[in-house]
């Protein structure tokens, strides 16, 4: 059991490198990313540590320099510095978050879960984007002005569709797996 887990851990980390690699291939996808919906359904498959392992994996990988992430500069260390990195810490966070109240329990939970994950996932986000903002790039900002930014243009809607996809698709191969 622990080496499939693992194999699906790299997987789910390929899966989130590959798809990181299209958006910046196609920039006109960027504010419809598929990476959250993948972070979600990471939590729901993998459980809790397996996901959060993935996206650690996804992680690394970028800050190593391999041109993984959504936008320029794609990798290195100098992506800490971006006000959107909180987002990418909100990743693996998110994953555990959802995997956590998951816990391959009932479609109540799964919806439960990734909306803790959503949550989770704007919290480390927004948190980041306010700090980098106000203390690094010394702009006057406010908690609204930071929602203006970071929360309405992606159109939280938006992300409840996501929410809802990643629920039917994590719950799908959950119930097929059991069913092998």
């Amino acid at each position: 059991m622990k080496t499939r887990n693992l194999a699906m851990t790299s997987v789910m980390a390929a899966l989130m490198c590959l798809a990181g690699m299209i958006l910046h291939w196609a920039p006109g996808l960027v504010p419809f990313s598929i990476l959250p919906v993948l972070v979600y359904i990471s939590g729901l498959i993998l459980g809790a540590e397996y996901a959060a392992m993935a996206m650690l994996v996804y992680l690394v990988l970028g800050l190593f320099g391999f041109p993984v992430f959504a936008t320029a500069p794609f990798g290195g260390f100098g992506y800490i510095l971006k006000p959107t990195f909180g987002f990418l810490i909100g990743y693996v966070i998110a994953a555990y978050v959802v995997g956590r109240v998951y816990r391959e329990g009932s479609l109540r939970r799964a919806i439960l879960g990734v909306l803790a994950g959503l949550v989770t996932l704007y919290l480390f986000g927004l948190s980041y984007l306010y700090m980098i903002l106000h203390w690094v790039l010394h702009q006057q900002t406010s908690v609204v002005g930071v929602l203006m930014i970071g929360f309405v243009p992606v159109l939280f809607l938006a992300d409840l569709i996501k929410a809802g996809i990643a629920v039917w698709i994590g719950q799908e191969v959950v119930r097929r797996r059991q069913d092998t």
